[in-house]
C-alpha cells in the first residue's frame, strides 16, 4: 500500500540534532510531534505508555485529559508520516518501522556485534562503525526534560564507553600500525582518535577515564608532550571543579610518560661540596641513617645559627648519595638571610622542575600545579631533597614529594614542630660540640701535633669557641694562617675581643660574636671596609665586579680583599668567581655597617645598586632586544661595569645566574627608600621573569616599581607597569583581578601620550577577550589602532592590527580577520618587529585554516616554523610543528605530515630547560 511505502522511507535519528526525513527530504513537525516522535523511536517496535508519553511531552505541566491529548497528538503524527508508522497497542503506542530506521538501534546492533567480535581488528571496526552514527548530544531540539534529564546521561554512558573501549582496543597491540592483511581493516588513525578524545575531554571534563586515554593515544601516536600537557589539563580542571587531584589511574599513566621520556637528562646532582675536615657528629648521622630504610622520610634537623646543620646534613647527604639513583636535590631556602626575604616555595619548586629537566613548555604557570608536576615526576623516584635553611612549615609543605621513595632533610633554626607532628619528621636537635668533637674538629684544621704541642692553649682556644663549629672554623683558620705563631699568642688576642663584647651578648651568642670579632678586627684595611659593607648586599651571592662597585675600589683590590675574607672563612667560593657569606657574618656585618656614617653607606648603596641596574639592562638589551627602554648615561664614579652579554642566550644565562641577586636588588632599593633604582630595576627584569615562568615574582616586584612610580608621580611609567601586572595576573588565570588593575589604568593614561593610552585599550581588550567579551575586546582595539596610527607607533599600530585579527576571527568574521592579520604582517614587517611578525604569520595560517585553504594554510605555517627557528625561539616551535603537520594532514599530504611530527618530536627532546611561552606584548 502506498502508506506502507512511504512508513519504510521513514528516517529518524536522535543520536545529536533530532532530524526525520521521509524518502530522504526533510519532515519539519512542531516541537511536541518531535518529542512525541523521539520518545517513541526509543523503544522503537515496542509499545511505549501513555504515561511515558506524557511525562516526556508535557513533564508535569499536563492538560487537564492526558489521554485524548495524546491521542490527538498521534493523529497529527500518523498524518505526517504515514498512517500505519505508529501503531495503537493495549496501554500505548509503538513507532512501527524498520528498527535500522532508528539511528540508536543502529548503533546498539553494531556494538552488540563488536562484543561479539574474535579479533580485535574487527571489534574496533565495529566500535568505530557504530560510534559514527553519533553526531551529536541526544535529543539535540527536542524539547523535553524527561528525555534530557533520564534518557541522555544513560545513552551518553554508552558511548563514552564505547569510545573508551574503542581507545583500549587501539592501544592493547603496538603491531596495529599496519593494515591487518587478513581483513583489510586499516589500522587506528592515533591522531583521529586523539582528536575525537580531546572533542570529548571539553565535553565531558570530569570523566577521567576520558582523559586517561587520551594521555595513552597521544603518548603512542608520539605525541608526549601533548600528552603531559594533557595531564596537567585535567589536574587544573579537577583542582579548580571539585577541589581534588587526578585519580590513581591518571597518575599511574603521568608517571609513566615522565619516567619514559627520551628528552629526560641524566638525574641531577645539586649538593654543594662536603667540608672536608668534617668530624664528629656520630648521633645525628645515626640518626639521618634510619632515613634509608625507612623511605618516605622526612627530618628536621634544627639548632641555633652555626651550629653546623648544613655541614652535618651535606657530610650525609654525599656519604648516601649512592642510595639515591635519580638524583639529589638542594637549595638554600634563606630563611634568615638578614637582607634579603626567605625563598618562596613556588621559586624553588620551578628551580627543582628545570633541574630535573622538565622543558618549560611542559610546565604550568599555576604554582599549585607546578607542585603537582614536580610531586608526579618524584612519584616513582628515589630522590634525596635537601631544603635548607627554612624559615617555617609552611616555606617547606610545597617541596615536599609525593613517592614514597625520597627522603627529605629540612634544616632550620626552627623546630618545625608541623611537620614532626603531621608528616611524620623525625627530629634532629644539633648541640654544641663535644670536647672530644671540638677537640677534632680543631686538630683536623690545625694539625694534631701543633695542638698537642701547646695542650693549654689548645683547651683554652676550644673554650673560647664554646663548641660552636663556625667559631672552630675561623678560629683555626686564622691560626693556620700564622703558621710560626703559638697558639698562646692567638689565644691572647681573642680574650681581649672577648672580655670587650662579652657584656654585649647573651651567652649562646658570645663565642660567634667573639670570634667574628677578633678575626675581623684583623682584617686589612680594604678586606674590613669590604666585609661591612657587605652587610648592605641582599646576597645571595656576589662577584668581583659587584664588591668592587660597592666599596669603590678596582677589581684588583676587590679581588685581593675577597680572597683575605677567604682565607679567614668569612666568605665562603660557591662557585668560580660567585661568593656567599653564612647568616650570622651578614648579621654581624649588618651591626658593623650600621655605625659607619649615614652618608656613606647611603652612597655605597647606591653605587651597589647602579652596578646591578647597568648589568640587569645589558642582559635584559640582550634577552629582548626590540623592548624599549631608558638609556643609561655614562658609568658613575666608583662604580664598576660588567661585559655585556652577546646575544639572547647569553642574556638569559646571566639573569640565571644573577636573577636571584637582581630580585633581592629590586627589594633592597625598595626598603632603603631608591624608588627610582626599585622601578628600573624591576623593570629590567620583566623579560626574564616572564621567560622563566617566576610569575609571582614578576607581580612582587612590579608592585614594589608602582609603589615607588606613585611616590615619584611618574604616571607613563605608572601606566606601563600597571599593564605588565595586568599581563602577570592573566597568565595567572586570575581573570578578574587583571580586569580590576587595567580598568583604573585608562583614566591614569588620559594625560599620557596617545600611544600610552592605546597600550591600555590594547591590554583592557585582551583580558575582554579572556573574558568571553570579544565584542568589547574588538571595540577596545579598534579604539586602540586609531591612536597608534594618530600617534606614527608602527610596533603599536602592527601589534594592535594583529590583534583586531585574533578578536575577528573569534567572532567567525574570516574574511576581516585575514585582512587584518596581513595588514599587520606588513606593518611588522616594515617595523622589524619580527618577534610579534612570527606569531602574526601563524594567525593567518590558522585563518587560512578556518576558511577551508588547507594548503595555503601549511605554507604559511611552515613559513612560521621557520621564523621561530631563525630567531631562536625553541618555544612553541613544537606546537607549531603540531599545528604543520595537522594542515599537511588537511591539505592530503600524509608523508609531509609524518616527517614534521617526528621533527616536533626531536624539538622536544632537546628543549631547553627554561623558555618563555609568547610576550605578553605580543597581543597587547
Amino acid at each position: 500500500m502506498p502508506g506502507t511505502e512511504r512508513t519504510r522511507a521513514l528516517s529518524v535519528r536522535l543520536l545529536g540534532p533530532f532530524v526525520v526525513t521521509i524518502d530522504g527530504a526533510p519532515l519539519p513537525l512542531s516541537s511536541r510531534l518531535r518529542t512525541l516522535l523521539a520518545v517513541l523511536a526509543l523503544d522503537v517496535g515496542h509499545a511505549v505508555s501513555t504515561e511515558r508519553i506524557a511525562a516526556a511531552v508535557w513533564g508535569t505541566d499536563r492538560p487537564a485529559d492526558t489521554r485524548k491529548a495524546i491521542q490527538v497528538l498521534v493523529t497529527r503524527l500518523r498524518a505526517a508520516t504515514g498512517a500505519d508508522a505508529v501503531r495503537t497497542t493495549p496501554g500505548g503506542y509503538a513507532l512501527d518501522v524498520p528498527p535500522e530506521a532508528v539511528d540508536l538501534h543502529r548503533f546498539e546492533t553494531v556494538l552488540a556485534r563488536s562484543n561479539a567480535a574474535q579479533e580485535r581488528t574487527e571489534e574496533y571496526r565495529l566500535l568505530r562503525e557504530a560510534l559514527g552514527h553519533w553526531r551529536g548530544l541526544p535529543f539535540e531540539a527536542v524539547d523535553s526534560d524527561v528525555l534530557i534529564a533520564d534518557d541522555r546521561p544513560r545513552l551518553l554512558e554508552t558511548a563514552l564507553q564505547a569510545v573508551e573501549r574503542a581507545a583500549d582496543v587501539a592501544l592493547s597491540d603496538p603491531g596495529q600500525a599496519a593494515t591487518d592483511t587478513t581483513t583489510s581493516t586499516p589500522a587506528p588513525d592515533l591522531d583521529e582518535l586523539a582528536a575525537g578524545l580531546r572533542e570529548l575531554v571539553g565535553l565531558h571534563p570530569l570523566r577521567e577515564g576520558l582523559w586517561v586515554r587520551l594521555m595513552a593515544v597521544l603518548d603512542r601516536a608520539g605525541r608526549r608532550t601533548d600528552a603531559l600537557a594533557a595531564y596537567q589539563d585535567l589536574y587544573r580542571t579537577l583542582r579548580d571543579e571539585l577541589g581534588t587531584q587526578p585519580g590513581e589511574e591518571a597518575q599511574a599513566v603521568h608517571r609513566g610518560l615522565l619516567a619514559d621520556d627520551p628528552a629526560q637528562p641524566s638525574p641531577p646532582r645539586m649538593l654543594p661540596p662536603p667540608d672536608a675536615a668534617f668530624r664528629g657528629r656520630a648521633e645525628p648521622l645515626a640518626a639521618l641513617d634510619a632515613l634509608l630504610d625507612d623511605a618516605p622520610g622526612i627530618a628536621v634537623v634544627d639548632g641555633p645559627g652555626g651550629i653546623g646543620k648544613t655541614t652535618t646534613v651535606l657530610q650525609w647527604a654525599h656519604r648516601a648519595a649512592d642510595r639515591f639513583p635519580d638524583g639529589t636535590l638542594f637549595v638554600n631556602l634563606r630563611g634568615y638571610f638578614p637582607t634579603n626575604t626567605p625563598l618562596a616555595p613556588e621559586v624553588a619548586v620551578r628551580t627543582f622542575l628545570d633541574a630535573l629537566g622538565i622543558p618549560a613548555g611542559r610546565i604550568p604557570d599555576d604554582a599549585d600545579a607546578q607542585t603537582a608536576l614536580y610531586r608526579s615526576v618524584l612519584a616513582d623516584r628515589r630522590v634525596l631533597v635537601v631544603l635548607d635553611n627554612a624559615r617555617d612549615v609552611e616555606q617547606v609543605r610545597p617541596l615536599l614529594p609525593g613517592g614514597r621513595r625520597c627522603v627529605v632533610v629540612v634544616t632550620s633554626r626552627n623546630r618545625l614542630g608541623g611537620l614532626v607532628a603531621v608528616e611524620g619528621a623525625a627530629r634532629v636537635a644539633l648541640g654544641t660540640l663535644t670536647p672530644s668533637e671540638a677537640e677534632d674538629v680543631l686538630a683536623a684544621r690545625l694539625g694534631a701535633a701543633r695542638l698537642a704541642a701547646e695542650p693549654a692553649a689548645g683547651d683554652e682556644l676550644l673554650a673560647l669557641c664554646g663548641g660552636l663549629p663556625l667559631a672552630h672554623v675561623i678560629v683555626a683558620e686564622r691560626a693556620a694562617g700564622r703558621p710560626g705563631s703559638p697558639l698562646a699568642a692567638v689565644v691572647r688576642e681573642l680574650h681581649r675581643h672577648d672580655s670587650r663584647i662579652a657584656a654585649l651578648s647573651a651567652d649562646a651568642d658570645r663565642p660567634a660574636r667573639s670570634v667574628f670579632s677578633w678575626s675581623y678586627r684583623a682584617l686589612g684595611d680594604d678586606a674590613a671596609r669590604v666585609f661591612r659593607l657587605l652587610g648592605l648586599h641582599p646576597g645571595p651571592h656576589l662577584t668581583v665586579p659587584g664588591v668592587a662597585s660597592l666599596g669603590a675600589v678596582t677589581e684588583q683590590r676587590a679581588r685581593a680583599a675577597i680572597a683575605e675574607l677567604e682565607r679567614a672563612s668569612l666568605l665562603i667560593e660557591l662557585a668560580p668567581g660567585r661568593f656567599t657569606m653564612h647568616e650570622l657574618l651578614m648579621d654581624y656585618a649588618n651591626e658593623l655597617v650600621a655605625a659607619d656614617p649615614p652618608q656613606d653607606t647611603g652612597a655605597a648603596t647606591v653605587r651597589m645598586l647602579e652596578h646591578y641596574l647597568r648589568a640587569a639592562h645589558q642582559a635584559e638589551e640582550a634577552l629582548a632586544p626590540t623592548e624599549d627602554r631608558h638609556r643609561l648615561g655614562a658609568v658613575p664614579d666608583g662604580v664598576v661595569g660588567t661585559i655585556a652579554p652577546t646575544g639572547h642566550d647569553a642574556g638569559l644565562a646571566l639573569f640565571d645566574d644573577e636573577g636571584p641577586v637582581f630580585v633581592g636588588m629590586v627589594r633592597r632599593a625598595a626598603a632603603t627608600g631608591n624608588p627610582e633604582y626599585t622601578w628600573r630595576l624591576a623593570r629590567c627584569l620583566r623579560a626574564f621573569l616572564w621567560a622563566r615562568g617566576q610569575i609571582p615574582t614578576l607581580l612582587e616586584t612590579g608592585h614594589l616599581a608602582l609603589d615607588a612610580l606613585e611616590t615619584l608621580g611618574d604616571l607613563p611609567e605608572q601606566v606601563a607597569c600597571r599593564r605588565w601586572i595586568t599581563h602577570a595576573l592573566l597568565r595567572l588565570g586570575r581573570l578578574d583581578d587583571a580586569w580590576r588593575t587595567i580598568e583604573p589604568t585608562l583614566p591614569l593614561a588620559e594625560s599620557c601620550a596617545d600611544d600610552a593610552r592605546a597600550w591600555v585599550l590594547n591590554t583592557m581588550a585582551a583580558v575582554l577577550a579572556e573574558l568571553g567579551r570579544t565584542d568589547e575586546a574588538l571595540d577596545r582595539a579598534t579604539q586602540a589602532l586609531d591612536l597608534f596610527r594618530r600617534s606614527g607607533d608602527r610596533v603599536g599600530e602592527g601589534r594592535t592590527e594583529s590583534a583586531v585579527g585574533l578578536y575577528l576571527r573569534r567572532l567567525g568574521r574570516l574574511d576581516d580577520a585575514l585582512a587584518a592579520a596581513q595588514r599587520a604582517f606588513d606593518t611588522l614587517t616594515e617595523a622589524d618587529d619580527l618577534w610579534i611578525r612570527a606569531y602574526t604569520r601563524e594567525l593567518i595560517g590558522d585563518i587560512q585554516r578556518d576558511r577551508g585553504e588547507p594548503g595555503a594554510s601549511a605554507d604559511t605555517l611552515r613559513a612560521y616554523t621557520e621564523d621561530l627557528r631563525s630567531l631562536g625561539r625553541e618555544t612553541g616551535l613544537a606546537e607549531a610543528l603540531d599545528k604543520l603537520a595537522a594542515a599537511y594532514d588537511a591539505a592530503g599530504e600524509p608523508h609531509r605530515a609524518a616527517t614534521t611530527r617526528r621533527d616536533a618530536e626531536a624539538v622536544r627532546s632537546g628543549v631547553p630547560a627554561a623558555t618563555s611561552s609568547r610576550p605578553p606584548s605580543s597581543t597587547a
